[in-house]
């Protein structure tokens, strides 16, 4: 995508009333940056959904797009630049889209310029109106790896983390957010002590909060560590094993929105978390053709 198109082609209408052509009126609420998939729930694709379900407009911001997951055989992919990234952005201010912001919420990147670009317009907004920023660092999982640029681990914890109201890493992802550069030591599934301690590391503020997603203590169960500078806790349930992806732009989407209609952050972590477990289970009943309860 070319950010040197600024401009309207030859002969299209332009006018200064262009939000009357918007069969939606509402400003945004919520910037979301993300992948795009033709086909596929991950990224964008599962978190709009989410947001749509609970009455909130979002700008969607892409920073690739795909035919489908990059898993399979066979992907076509078009790279988003971090200019077009920033353009667009100017695009969307000028046009009157963001003058109702409440949250930025950051997940897949494609390139650590994409990082740089996204902490250089937010510390561009007027500070005494500036959104809190919520962060799940979509980068990797403990079974496939890296599944972007291994340097925007870095340029996360350089720019965005620092930024950060709050982030939602796997372990996989805390273990490169925490770690030197040459040393991203794995976070023992159930080591709590650990994760809470490197989990810490990552906030910037008194009010900033990690929330480590995938953490499991045995019996059947998964948890999300809820870290806060002083506090931690813990919010559990039963583990549905499920090798599907997009849970995590699930999980946050759900916590942006539930934040933004008034729960504590330990209910909007029971919220997603729920919302997770639902999506899980009408997967598996989609896949096998189960009726439903």
């Amino acid at each position: 995508m070319s950010p040197d198109a600024t401009t309207p082609g030859p002969g299209l209408f332009v006018t200064d009333d262009a939000q009357g052509f918007e069969l939606d009126p509402r400003p945004a609420e919520v910037v979301v940056f993300g992948s795009h998939l033709a086909f596929g729930s991950v990224g964008l694709n599962a978190g709009l959904p989410v947001y749509a379900e609970a009455g909130i407009r979002c700008a969607a911001i892409p920073t690739i797009v795909l035919s489908n997951l990059p898993h399979y055989r066979s992907v076509q992919a078009i790279d988003v630049s971090a200019d077009w990234i920033t353009a667009s952005l100017r695009d969307l201010t000028a046009a009157g889209a963001l003058r109702s912001l409440r949250a930025v919420a950051v997940g897949y990147l494609a390139a650590p310029s994409q990082a740089h670009a996204i902490a250089d317009w937010y510390l561009g907004l007027d500070p005494a109106a500036r959104p809190p920023l919520v962060l799940d660092p979509t980068f990797g999982d403990a079974d496939v790896g890296f599944y972007t640029d291994p340097a925007v681990a870095p340029a996360l914890r350089e720019r965005l983390v620092p930024l950060a109201t709050v982030v939602t890493p796997n372990l996989f992802e805390l273990a490169h957010l925490t770690a030197g550069d040459d040393d991203a030591s794995d976070v023992a599934p159930s080591d709590i002590s650990t994760t809470v301690v490197r989990a810490r590391t990552l906030l910037a503020s008194d009010d900033a909060s990690a929330i480590v997603t995938g953490v499991r203590t045995g019996d059947g169960e998964i948890t999300n560590l809820v870290v806060g500078t002083t506090t931690d806790s813990v919010v559990a349930g039963r583990e549905i094993p499920t090798g599907a992806k997009g849970l995590g732009d699930t999980f946050t989407a759900t916590l942006v929105a539930a934040q933004l209609h008034g729960a504590s952050l330990t209910a909007a972590v029971e919220a997603g978390a729920a919302r997770v477990r639902r999506a899980i289970e009408d997967r598996e009943r989609a896949r096998t053709g189960a009726p439903d309860n």
